[in-house]
């Protein structure tokens, strides 16, 4: 399946207008695999015509890192003399690419930077030295990638680490929105955009797995459920332990969470641990968690696709193996499809928000969170209030929303059930934003008042 480049249209402007200063520029590019980093950079080079480098570090011994970046400047800068010379140290390759780039722009990428930088310690050190000195009066465009998000951030961007403050850009390149992310779906109805939305987490890589050609139903069962499926056991593996010493460990406390597990006991517990706080600390450091600050601190899976396949794939994979997931499927997964959505619907419609702050009635809001409080009802009993969006501009509340990811529609115990909890909240008079993927019954449409009430259709 060829894949066709969608997308990051912000990115590549910053990048354009970047390399248009025609001095030495450093970029430091990063996020988590398969975001799509490298067909970012692959195509920012094709739009410029300028000599290029670029390498891609693996794990290997620094004398194999050594002459592989010998093959990728020599087959850009001076193809004739391949085979024929070598450097015999990174400081004299840098040398030359500094020499050349005098004359006229070059791109220089180093991609998985952290694979170089883990086998030879002290290139971080040797880089600063020629940023610092003859790089800064050259034409090179120097761009460092990585998928080790917690190394870049640590190693690369900390203000401990050589490099830090040297670069004149830094992108951290997210997953797609959920609008984007249907610009990959063209064929398929809002609903069908949503869960693949979900089961993709907006990861460019994994949405290119979907063939529009193909049902979503199809393309669950020949992707999660199937021998050979992209989503395998081995891709999985691949995705969560790139930064990880422990597989089994943090196999097991992502399937935790994933299984309504969030607090640190209760994580420990199910995973059979003493202790799981320095393993949650690198996961949520790797962005694969995300800590929620409360009464009682939890955390949440931070890839909606990883939650999918540990909470419905996972347990299936013997059968799988037997050429029989689509008996699991049938059985196991379809009927919860929606409520797996749940959640995701919720960052959709914050996303919306977002997305339109400003415009069609909308507020500017510089923060969306879930809500959840315990109060006093009328009679003085204890009832427990959840709000699926409350809307904040600093410290004020400017808008409450709930979000129904279900066929039925959004009818009147809903509606009454709402504006409820609504009356506990510290706000007066909110903007009230109801999102249903089912549409709204004649009683909330003929109630709604000032309530925005918001279809899936018309959030694409």
């Amino acid at each position: 399946m060829q894949e066709i480049f969608r997308g990051r249209t912000k990115e590549l402007a910053v990048l354009d207008k970047k390399y248009k200063n025609d001095n030495f520029i450093m970029t430091v590019l990063y996020g988590r695999r398969r975001i799509g980093k490298t067909m970012l950079i692959n195509k920012f080079i094709k739009e410029h015509d300028c000599k290029h480098i670029s390498f891609t570090a693996v794990e290997r011994g620094e004398a194999e890192l050594l002459s592989m970046m010998t093959e990728s400047v020599l087959a850009a800068l001076a193809p004739d003399m391949l085979g024929n010379i070598s450097f015999n140290s990174f400081e004299n390759i840098f040398d030359y690419v500094g020499k050349q780039a005098e004359k006229e722009r070059i791109i220089f990428v180093i991609d998985e930077y952290p694979y170089l930088a883990k086998q030879c310690p002290y290139i971080q050190s040797v880089l600063q030295k020629y940023i610092d000195t003859s790089w800064k009066n050259s034409k090179l465009f120097f761009i460092i990638c990585g998928s080790l998000v917690s190394f870049m951030k640590d190693e690369v961007l900390a203000e401990s680490a050589p490099l830090h403050g040297r670069s004149d850009l830094e992108l951290k390149l997210r997953p797609f929105n959920y609008i984007e992310t249907a610009q990959f779906l063209d064929g398929y109805n809002s609903e069908d955009k949503a869960i693949c939305y979900g089961l993709t987490n907006g990861v460019a890589k994994y949405i290119v797995q979907f063939d529009t050609s193909l049902s979503l139903e199809e393309n669950i069962l020949d992707q999660f459920y199937s021998i050979g499926g992209y989503f395998s056991e081995e891709q999985i593996r691949t995705t969560v332990t790139s930064e990880k010493q422990s597989p089994a460990l943090y196999n097991s406390i992502i399937s935790a969470v994933a299984t309504g597990h969030t607090k640190n006991g209760e994580i420990a517990s199910c995973v059979g641990a003493d202790d799981v706080t320095y393993p949650l600390k690198v996961l949520t450091n790797a962005e694969i968690l995300e800590k929620r600050m409360s009464k009682k601190p939890y955390y949440v899976l931070n890839d909606s696709m990883l939650e999918f396949w540990f909470r419905y794939v996972n347990r299936a994979t013997s059968l799988i193996n037997a050429d029989n997931g689509q008996a699991y499927y049938y059985s196991n997964v379809k009927d919860h499809l929606h409520d797996f959505m749940g959640k995701i619907f919720e960052k959709m419609a914050k996303e919306y928000l977002m997305l339109n702050a400003g415009n069609n009635g909308l507020p500017i809001l510089t923060e969306i969170t879930d809500y959840q409080d315990s109060v006093l009802d009328e009679e003085r009993k204890p009832k427990q209030i959840e709000i699926d969006l409350l809307g904040k501009n600093g410290k004020d509340i400017l808008l409450v929303g709930e979000c129904k990811f279900k066929n039925s529609q959004f009818d009147k115990s809903d509606f009454q059930n709402l504006m409820d909890k609504i009356k506990y909240l510290p706000v007066t008079n909110p903007l009230v934003c109801i999102f249903s993927l089912g549409g709204f019954s004649d009683y909330v449409k003929n109630n709604k008042g000032d309530c925005l009430l918001i279809g899936i259709d018309d959030m694409y």
